[in-house]
């Protein structure tokens, strides 16, 4: 049905189909984390801000969002790695070697029948580089959520 809707809406062999089919997969996940994360904030939280004059806005910009940096940073990786290792709808919705994603264009260093080593393996190294770099800087964060995660209070 993917393949149908995105043929259908013209959005074949472009960018934002994938966009759209990766923020469609991603959006589930994201929400299940932080609707689960949201609920176990104590609502003494909010109205302390209310009684301090704060609007709903105020309160969610200041009280709440900044304490939801933790689960923010996991759906944040979470999605980034799905998206940057999915393979099966690059190669369905894509057909020109511009709009490959990095999966599909390390799939084609293979041939029928060799296989160079050092230039697969070195762009496979390539391609860690930015899921690691991800992590290391959001580290204290996805830590912080797994802690919070385990503790009832």
């Amino acid at each position: 049905p993917v393949y149908t809707v995105i043929k259908g809406l013209g959005l074949y062999d472009t960018k934002l189909a994938l966009i759209l089919v990766y923020t469609g997969f991603a959006m589930p996940v994201c929400l299940f984390l932080l609707r689960s994360y949201f609920l176990s904030i104590p609502a003494e939280m909010e109205e302390a801000a209310y009684l301090e004059g704060a609007g709903f806005f105020r309160t969610f910009w200041s009280v709440i969002l900044p304490m939801t940096r933790p689960v923010l940073a996991s759906a944040s990786v979470l999605t980034f790695i799905a998206s940057w290792n999915e393979l099966l709808y690059a190669l369905m919705l894509t057909s020109s070697e511009r709009n490959r994603t990095l999966p599909l264009t390390l799939k084609y260093f293979t041939q029928m029948f060799t296989f160079n080593y050092p230039p697969m393996f070195a762009a496979l190294v390539i391609s860690i580089l930015p899921t690691i770099t991800i992590y290391v800087i959001m580290q204290e964060q996805i830590m912080e959520s797994v802690v919070a995660g385990s503790i009832k209070g």
